[in-house]
């Protein structure tokens, strides 16, 4: 509607599924603690939920070690957007 009154109208367009791999699980924790009230059992069951994420790196279809990853989130489930909403509201992004 702005456009066709001929106001300026600006769009930005940012991928943000290397940031979902930036949060730190330490950091998350102690946000949700000090900034929601969520129950103990709650608690634990996010932490359980995170604490299983790993990775591993075939290499002509050998599997190395896996390595529990102390950052990220999953990006494919709602969980991880969810979270990951969470984790940047302090930078004051709203949705309006």
């Amino acid at each position: 509607m702005s456009i066709n009154q001929g106001k300026p109208e600006l769009l930005i367009l940012r991928d943000i599924s290397a940031q979902f791999d930036t949060v730190d699980h330490n950091v998350l924790f102690s946000s949700l603690k000090d900034r929601f009230d969520l129950s103990n059992k709650v608690m634990e069951w996010l932490r359980s939920y995170l604490e299983q994420l790993s990775q591993t790196v075939p290499v002509h279809g050998i599997i190395f070690d896996v390595q529990l990853l102390l950052s990220g989130l999953p990006k494919d489930s709602v969980l991880g957007f969810l979270v990951f909403t969470i984790y940047t509201r302090p930078l004051g992004i709203t949705a309006q």
